[in-house]
Order: structure tokens, then sequence, then C-alpha cells
């Protein structure tokens, strides 16, 4: 068995690989399965998992799980792990009773709901309702899973599974397809590696750990502090699915099938960009948790905030500026010109991540001190927000409507109101934060987006080779400008360093 530090490193590399692996296969896989079923199934098949997601969520008691049975198993409770597993399960199988109530009143319900659907679309939808609302209530008594895999530390097992999954899936997804099955199979064979997934995890548990479940534990007070604890982290779980999630539900009602597979382009691209940005997560909880006991802390945060920040920036900088010099093309390159509105979804989704995607440090703090309450008022504020704004404009622009909607809510919420908790209320010097985390990386950033645009203007990309070396071109101008007019001095040697680590593995290889 490996010990806690192999285990999280091996997690570790085998989440990156996850990553990569996602990433890639979602560039070649997506344009040639939407091909194969077509926009329209494939509409239906994101408003189905879109509009499933609401009911099926762990509420925050998956991070919850995970931090109870740690403690008891640090402090040598194994009774306590046992009851606690048996109270929440018991929680888990009312909710799914609850779940399934309401899906039973939604099916008769969907000719009313989607009323931009076809009749025939609103039979495939109905076929795929019941598959994907099946396996959800299959699966939904079963999310403690990972909670009690992360507290007893098996990342590796965790990461396996993640990493089978998603090769499983597309693997038997493009078997199916050659053999000219088309939506229904796309969602079954989803189902059939979900519930293998489940079974995987849960033989491991049983024969690997020492749990025994007791259900006749009873306790309103553990009941009430799981709860309690998981309260803000599950309403901030809801508002962010309201918040992007439900653009495809308001488009079924509104805008119809194809103007969702527009928009789901959007919803990859941002999620595979939060993915990248997200990779550090996690690596300062305890560093932040650290400084919150020191005199001074919050100046110190806000340096740690700054530094952390300018990384993030300097990263996604790129990225989100070749996706504004560069996106159209590859759009159209990627996927063809029928979705080529898709590219200005994509803009207003990650724009805001400008910002958003620097201040982790600041949200980490919110945890350490147990201020996710402002975070959960502002993000149930940015959704209802989003909705109103979609549901107004959708029904004349479609998915740019949705767009729109969730870019306007996030900046006035996400980008505006949280800076102004941070600074007002956390304490947090949010000014200097600006200005030495932006200033001095303005002037590479708007160089490399004035130098994307010539290259746009005169070398417009029509073949995918042409357009790699427009963005290789542009790459390389963005690091020269950045090394030269940007970074700090420790910047420059913290990447230096990082490159030598890489050469001298390659090297030793």
């Amino acid at each position: 068995m490996l010990n806690s530090s192999s285990q999280i490193k091996l997690g570790a590399m085998i989440s990156y690989i996850a990553i990569v692996f996602n990433i890639i296969v979602g560039f070649l896989y997506t344009p040639w399965m939407i091909k194969q079923i077509g926009k329209s199934d494939y509409g239906l098949y994101i408003l189905v998992t879109a509009f499933l997601s609401y009911f099926v969520m762990d509420f925050g008691l998956g991070q919850t799980i995970a931090r109870f049975l740690s403690k008891y198993r640090a402090n040598n409770e194994p009774e306590k792990i046992n009851q606690m597993l048996g109270l929440t399960s018991k929680f888990y199988l009312l909710i799914n009773g609850l779940i399934l109530i309401t899906l039973i009143v939604v099916y008769f319900f969907i000719e009313n709901i989607f009323i931009e659907l076809s009749p025939v679309e609103i039979e495939k939808f109905k076929i795929v309702y019941l598959i994907a609302g099946g396996f959800s209530l299959i699966s939904f008594p079963f999310m403690p899973l990972d909670g009690v895999l992360i507290a007893y530390e098996r990342f590796v097992l965790l990461k396996l599974c993640d990493i089978i999954s998603k090769v499983g899936i597309v693997i038997l997804m493009i078997i199916a397809l050659l053999l000219g099955y088309k939506l229904y199979a796309l969602v079954a064979i989803n189902a059939a590696i979900g519930i293998l997934i489940i079974g995987i995890k849960f033989f491991y548990l049983s024969k690997k750990t020492p749990i025994k479940i007791d259900f006749g534990f009873k306790s309103k007070k553990l009941l009430g502090e799981l709860v309690k604890f998981s309260f803000w982290v599950s309403i901030i779980g809801i508002a962010q699915r309201l918040l992007i999630n439900i653009a495809p539900f308001i488009l079924g009602i509104v805008s119809g099938t194809e103007q969702i597979a527009i928009f789901s382009i959007g919803i990859i691209i941002e999620g595979y960009t939060w993915t990248l940005a997200h990779a550090l997560n996690g690596l300062f909880l305890p560093k932040v948790s650290q400084l919150d006991t020191q005199k001074n802390n919050l100046h110190e945060i806000t340096n740690l905030m700054i530094r952390v920040g300018r990384i993030q920036l300097i990263l996604m900088g790129l990225l989100i500026i070749g996706l504004v010099v560069f996106g159209q093309e590859f759009v159209i390159l990627w996927m063809g010109s029928g979705f080529s509105e898709s590219y200005y979804v994509i803009l207003l989704l990650i724009l805001p991540g400008f910002v958003t995607l620097t201040q982790e440090i600041a949200y980490t703090y919110l945890f350490v001190i147990n201020e996710l309450r402002y975070r959960a008022v502002i993000f149930v504020g940015a959704s209802i927000l989003s909705v109103i704004i979609s549901f107004i404009l959708a029904p004349h622009y479609g998915a740019m409507g949705c767009a729109i909607g969730i870019f306007s809510a996030t900046m006035l919420c996400h980008v505006v109101g949280m800076n102004f908790i941070y600074w007002k209320k956390i304490k947090l010097e949010i000014p200097r934060f600006f200005k030495e985390c932006y200033y001095s990386l303005i002037g590479a950033f708007v160089l490399t987006l004035s130098v994307g645009f010539l290259l746009n203007y005169f070398l417009p990309a029509e073949t995918l080779i042409r357009f790699s070396c427009k963005v290789v071109l542009l790459s390389l101008f963005y690091i020269i400008s950045v090394w030269f007019t940007g970074l700090r001095a420790d910047e420059k040697e913290l990447f230096k360093s990082v490159l030598l680590k890489l050469a001298a593995k390659f090297k030793n290889k």
C-alpha cells in the first residue's frame, strides 16, 4: 500500500494525465461525435444532462463527509466512522426518494416546459430522460464514496477511476457510433460506465477498508452538524450550476436544440480554461492557514495573493488573449462554420476570468476564516441576475442572449461584488492587489493583442497548419514581451528554476 505522500504525488500525476486526455479527446472527438449524431441530438443530450444536474448533486456533503471521516481517522475512532456513514447513507436515500418523485412529476410536464422542441425531439428527450434519470437515481446514494476515498487517502484509485471512466466512454462511444448507434447509445454508455465505476469504488472500500456501515445509528446533533457545515458549500454549488448550466435549460424553453449545441461549445472551452487555471488550487491552503495565525496576516495574505495571482495571470493571459484573437478561426476549423456564433459565447464566458481566476488565494482565505456566506450570497445574486437577463434576451438572440446574461452577472457580482467584499469586509488590500498584479503586465498584453490582430489581418488561417503557425508566432511574441516588459526579477528566477528542473529530468531520462 502506498503511503500518504506517494498517494498524493501519484494521484496528482494521474489527475494531470486525465486533464490532458480530456482536453485532447474533447478537441478531436467532440466535432466527430456531433457530426455522427447531429447538432439537434447533441443539443438534446446537453439539455438532458444539464437539466438533471440540478436534481442530482451532493449538496456539499461530499466535502463534509471527507472532513469528518479524516478527523475520526486521526483520532482513531472507527465506530464514529461507521455511525456517520450510516447516518449519511439514510439521509441520501431520503433525498433520493424526493428526487424520484420530482423526476416523475417533471416527466409528465416535459411538453409544457420545453415548448421550443419539436414533437420528434420531445419523444427523443423523454427516452434519454428516462435513461439518464434512472442512472442518476442509482448513482445518487453512492455519492459519499468519493468523500470516503479522500478521507482514507486513496487518491490513486479515485483518479484512476476518473481516467478509466473517460477512456471507457470514448472508446465505447466510438465503437457504437461506427456501428450506427446514435443518441441513445451515448446516454446508455455514460450510464453503464458510471455504474461500473461505482461498483469498483464500492468493492474496493468493502475489501480494503475496515468500514462497516451502522444503519441503525441515529443522531440529530450529528446530522445538524453535517447540514450546518455543508450549507454554504451547498448554496455555492447550486448557484454555480444556475449561473452557466441553466443556460441549456433556458434555451430549451425559448430557443431550441441548435442554440443549445452552439452554447455547449462555449461551455466546453470555458471548462478547459477553468480546469487549467485551477491546477494550482488547494496547494496554498496550508500556507494561508498558517498566515492567518500570524500578526499583520492580512498584509502577508495580500502579498501571497499578488504572487500567485501574477503567476495565474501570466499563464492564463496567453490562453485568453489567444482565444480573443484566434478564437473565431479556431471554432470554424474545429467545429465548422455552423458553430461560428460559439466564438462570441466563448468570449463572454471566459473574459471575466481575467480577474476571477487570479483571486483564488482570497477565496481560500474565506474557507480559512469560515466566511463562505459572503461568496454564497454573491453567487446566488449572480445566478438570479443571469437567469433574468437570459430569459429576456435568449428568445431574440439565442445562445448569445444567455452568454450576455452570464457575462453581465459575473462582472457585476463576481468581479465587482466579490472584490468589494474582499476589500471592505475581509479587509484585504484589493487596490494594491490590482496595481501590483496587473500594472506591469498590461503593456505586454496590449502588444500581444495588437500583434495577434495584425497576424489575423495579413495571414488569415484557412488550414490547420497555417493556424498552428500563427499560434506559435503569437506565443513566442507573448513570452518575449512578458519576459522583458512584465516579469519581476524573482518571477524570472522562478521560471528559470522550473525550466532547469524540467531540462534536468528530461536529460536523466
